[in-house]
């Protein structure tokens, strides 16, 4: 008796645990369903405003997948920047091709141009240099004038340091002028078009009703806080609101999202000289208000360098 019920016990075990395991699972896969159909509008949205056409977005979970035939792999690159930018993918994989290649293509220009005001000084100073040991003839004007005395004139040029000293306190002046109008010049660099499209294509979400910036919002300033730093760029910052949403503050309330933006790159160092503020109301949508997802996709502030 107590055999047979040992054995209705593990049955019973057996099939609760088969039970939760299906239910796992299957709530595992309505979970990266619902991820995947929430972030492809926003990755597509975002490719469409980023100007990018031709590429196909699809994902599992919160990977994205994207596939681009005639594209070249410096779009590829930039599209795979615009979809990682999106909030929520994990991140996005170049199918039928090397991402890494990819998205390397991109740097040797930038590479190139952050090199160059380097090289002008030091072929500034040696010309000037040899140039100044020309002074030379002030030696034989000004030590033979004491010719009355024999042992004078052969000890007068050897004691004559003056005319040494003459041309070495000239040569730092002149060789120092370029030197200091290169520095000042190589201060600020050129942003590559490359970094532009990452700033520019980095759009900073707002949930329903909120108008200062979450945590991942500022994750992804920290991103491009030092590209904005090492150029002297405008920056304009839009912010927007969804639709529906009272007329009489969709100006005021898009602005104020645009000002938590800049706020927080004021704070990082950004000079406000370089930043405007802009409230566009319900205007450029990137998605479909009818939808929950459209409606977080378009509370959003955007930035344009120019």
């Amino acid at each position: 008796m107590s055999e047979r019920m040992s054995a209705t016990r593990k049955a019973g075990i057996a099939a609760t645990a088969v039970l939760l395991g299906g239910t796992l699972v299957a709530g595992g896969l309505v979970g990266q369903a619902a991820a995947a159909h929430s972030l492809e509008p926003q990755a597509s949205a975002a490719l469409q405003q980023a100007g990018i056409t031709g590429v196909d977005v699809s994902f599992k979970g919160r990977e994205a997948y994207l596939t681009g035939q005639g594209m070249t792999p410096d779009q590829l690159a930039q599209a795979k920047q615009v979809v990682e930018a999106v909030h929520g993918v994990r991140w996005a994989v170049i199918s039928g091709d090397n991402s890494n290649n990819a998205t390397a293509s991109a740097s040797p220009s930038s590479l190139a141009s952050s090199a160059a005001p380097t090289s002008p000084p030091p072929s500034v100073t040696p010309s000037t240099a040899s140039s100044s040991s020309s002074p030379s003839s002030t030696v034989s004007t000004g030590t033979p004038t004491p010719t009355g005395n024999g042992a004078t004139p052969t000890g007068t040029p050897s004691t004559s340091t003056t005319p040494t000293g003459t041309p070495s306190t000239g040569t730092p002046s002149t060789s120092t002028t370029p030197t200091t109008s290169q520095t000042s010049t190589s201060t600020s660099s050129a942003l590559s078009k490359a970094e532009i499209a990452k700033i520019e294509n980095t759009v900073i979400q707002f949930d329903s009703g909120a108008y200062s910036l979450n945590a991942a919002a500022k994750q992804k300033l920290d991103t491009i806080i030092g590209l904005l730093a090492k150029s002297t760029n405008k920056i304009t910052i839009r912010g927007y609101v969804s639709s529906p949403h009272p007329a009489a503050r969709q100006t005021q309330d898009s602005k104020q999202r645009a000002q938590a933006v800049a706020d927080y790159l004021i704070s990082k160092g950004i000079s406000a000289s370089r930043i405007t503020v802009k409230g566009m109301g319900t205007a450029d949508p990137i998605a479909s208000n009818s939808t929950r997802a459209g409606r977080t996709a378009n509370q959003r502030a955007t930035m344009t360098i120019s």
